[in-house]
């Protein structure tokens, strides 16, 4: 059999054994120097200190002695030292960075020169994995061996694998690289770009790693830079072809594999590296006094590449101020709220600083804690920053709570001539027309004082739900992902806010009567934010792939927003009542999840009647019109005076809940009310799981016993598992 060796200073151990915990380890180290093995979690360089053989340092005098004194001098502890061998191993420690990364059930550790550098502790959750489960990468100086970066993708959920494939492609030239990918990783790993990113660092095991397996990885990432090409707005996919760039030098690559399905952890990993040290890359623009600040940012931190490229990187000063600009009606500031995700916040920054109008807005940010290096990176910009004191603790939903309500409070002490504020949070992508959205909308809040706050987001911007971005609506709703509010309420609301000893989340508590006072919120039938903050505080991974995903915001600048005037509170309603009094009522037979709901060839309005006696959807009447028609199922939070409005590709749907709505008192005769069954809403909730679900992992890999010890070696002693049907893996 022919092996492909891929280094030539590289030695890969195939081990062939089923241990105690039924587990195999297969280790690769480069030092670049000495080579010696690395096994079952022990570091102790046989090669160097126990002798050619590993039994005796001094081979001769072995045939001099009878077979019981040679078995005592096979006691490793009998050994003397090899003098020059570890004269040789401590001067090779002064160029080198000792690298050392330990796994297992517990918790996952990295360790420079024996220093504790970074540690995740984990437990076994209430959905049975463990909680430091993912991939955890590591960035650090490769001269200083500094830690540039460290963050956690929760790949053992959805939607993780795409954070993590732009990681990695972002990682800049000569950076060392560590990569910890703890049990249940490759759960939703994927099957593309993250793949890709950890081939092109010279991951060459990564493709077979399996359900429950752990895997390890030391790299300098490639010398040539890998281009991303520039939208006007990020999104999701990378734009690049790995297979052309050059890959990473590997120093060491590890992977425990399982032999048996039952046994959900498998034995440590504990691989160590002596990494040569070696600088970063000097760019051309490094030697311009005019941009030390910056060299010195990119020189600390990692995961900026439009910063830090060597070639056309991003001037922060003119970048703050070369968006296009827009008719301004009103100076209305954005705060920024951020705390610990500068990856967030400058993919943000970045994507607000493109969007036209910014170069006319102020802005202030607004971080819960002091985090150097996201106060850095404002300062590049020329931005200004707020730290507030965290009250909270760590993992709290009072954390959040009382950092909208410095939020809140200091945008408007900071800008004390202003009258209105838009309040971001760190997790949003912006639509081109963001700013331009509250230009136009900002006078109604001053016209009428039934509006309390204009909303970017919509919750059911879902493609077939939602179809005009000119279109608003009145809604009972709270302020959510991207919100504009005035000086007005932001003091009123100072008394009404969640106390930091009460449990819950702020948004919902402005939703109460007391805070809301019957006031109304604006929200356009398509978003101008779409959440991109998987693994958050109150978004997972399952939440951002089944519902957030799937929605849409507008990508069109030039919107014009259309029958403003109509919006306040006495046009708006006579709009509404004259749309349901006309609108053809649609006799509902069968599940509405079961084909076209409405008549393609009439033009609508339409309506149906739901059993609701309040707004709270006792009957589950709204909630299964939401499954139904793919809009979000999670709660029927959009709603006006009890109706739902949908735009099902420009046919207009009105669903009314009675007796709930007043709107039902129009039809005095009475009307056909319909109340979904146990049964209905059953079969709407597992066809909207499918719809959901569809862009999920087609399948991952489950080990299974192998056959001979080739396909061991090969690691091709593996199982597709797709939702429970295990199918076998194909090369």
């Amino acid at each position: 059999m022919k092996l492909n060796k891929k280094y030539i200073s590289s030695i890969l151990i195939v081990i062939w054994f089923i241990d105690h915990s039924n587990s195999a380890n297969f280790i690769r180290e480069k030092s670049g120097r000495e080579e010696y093995s690395v096994i079952d979690g022990s570091n102790f360089p046989k090669t160097l200190l126990s002798g050619r053989y590993g039994l005796s340092w001094n081979v001769r005098d072995r045939k001099r002695f009878p077979v019981d004194w040679r078995k005592i001098g096979e006691e490793w502890s009998l050994r003397p030292v090899n003098i020059t061998a570890a004269e040789r191993l401590h001067m090779a420690e002064k160029d080198t960075l000792k690298i050392r990364i330990l796994i297992d059930i517990e918790k996952v550790q990295v360790f420079k020169d024996d220093m504790l550098i970074y540690e995740k502790r984990g437990n076994l959750s209430q959905f049975k994995f463990y909680t430091h489960a993912g991939f955890h990468v590591l960035i650090l100086h490769p001269s200083t061996g500094h830690l540039m970066q460290a963050r956690m993708f929760l790949t053992h959920q959805p939607a993780e694998h795409q954070n993590l494939a732009k990681n990695l492609h972002d990682i800049l030239p000569g950076r060392l690289v560590v990569i910890a990918a703890v049990p249940d990783a490759v759960g939703f790993l994927g099957h593309g770009d993250a793949l890709e990113a950890l081939e092109r660092l010279g991951a060459t095991r990564i493709r077979q790693l399996a359900l429950f397996e752990a895997w390890a990885m030391i790299a300098h990432a490639p010398h040539t830079e890998t281009t991303t090409e520039r939208h006007f707005y990020p999104l999701h996919e990378t734009r690049s072809s790995y297979k052309k760039a050059s890959k990473g030098r590997v120093w060491a690559e590890a992977i425990t594999i399982h032999h048996r399905l039952e046994v959900r952890y498998p034995s440590p990993i504990d691989v160590q590296s002596y990494v040569p040290k070696g600088p970063i890359p000097r760019c051309p623009w490094h030697a311009d006094p005019a941009m030390e600040d910056q060299r010195k940012f990119c020189e600390d931190y990692e995961g900026y590449a439009r910063l830090c490229t060597c070639e056309d990187p991003i001037n922060p000063r003119a970048f703050r101020y070369g968006a296009e600009k827009i008719a301004i009606t009103e100076i209305i500031p954005v705060a920024m709220l951020t705390a610990i995700k500068p990856f967030n916040f400058y993919r943000q920054l970045l994507n607000l600083l493109e969007t036209p109008g910014s170069a006319q807005t102020p802005i202030v940010v607004l971080v819960d804690g002091l985090q150097n290096e996201i106060v850095h990176l404002a300062r590049l910009f020329g931005i200004d920053v707020l730290v507030h004191q965290p009250q909270g603790e760590k993992g709290s939903s009072t954390l959040l709570n009382m950092h909208f309500r410095f939020s809140v409070h200091n945008v408007f002490n900071f800008f004390p001539t202003v009258d209105k504020a838009i309040i971001l949070e760190d997790d949003l992508l912006l639509s081109p027309d963001f700013l331009s959205f509250f230009q136009q909308t900002a006078w109604l809040l001053d016209a009428d004082p039934t509006i309390y706050c204009i909303n970017a987001f919509s919750i059911n911007s879902y493609p077939d739900v939602a179809h005009d971005p000119t279109v608003l609506r009145r809604l009972e709703v709270f302020p959510q992902f991207g919100w504009m509010v005035n000086r007005k309420w932001a003091r009123e609301q100072y008394k009404f806010w969640i106390p930091e000893q009460a449990s819950g989340d702020w948004d919902w508590w402005l939703h109460a009567q007391d805070s809301r006072h019957g006031r109304d919120v604006l929200v356009p039938e398509i978003s101008r934010t779409f959440h991109a903050g998987s693994a958050g505080a109150h978004v997972t991974g399952w939440a951002q792939e089944s519902f957030f995903n799937h929605m849409i915001y507008n990508k069109d600048p030039l919107v014009k927003l259309r029958d403003l005037q109509s919006l306040t509170s006495t046009k708006y309603e006579q709009r509404i009542r004259k749309d349901i009094l006309r609108a053809k009522e649609l006799r509902v037979v069968g599940s509405p999840c079961e084909g076209s709901l409405l008549p393609q060839d009439q033009k609508g309005p339409f309506k149906i009647f739901m059993k609701a006696d309040t707004r709270e959807d006792e009957y589950g009447s709204f909630y299964v019109m939401h499954l139904c028609l793919h809009a979000y199922p999670e709660d029927t939070r959009e709603q006006y005076r009890g109706v739902i409005r949908f735009n099902i590709h420009g046919q207009v749907l009105y669903i009314i809940g009675c007796p709930a709505s007043p709107f039902c008192s129009m039809f005095p005769k009475g009307v056909e009310v319909l109340t979904p069954s146990e049964q209905l809403i059953a079969e709407a909730e597992a066809a909207a799981s499918a719809w959901q679900q569809r862009h999920f992992n087609p399948y991952y890999l489950l080990r299974r016993e192998a056959t001979n010890p080739e396909e061991e070696f090969l690691m091709r002693n593996t199982l597709r598992n797709s939702f429970g049907k295990a199918k076998k893996y194909d090369e």
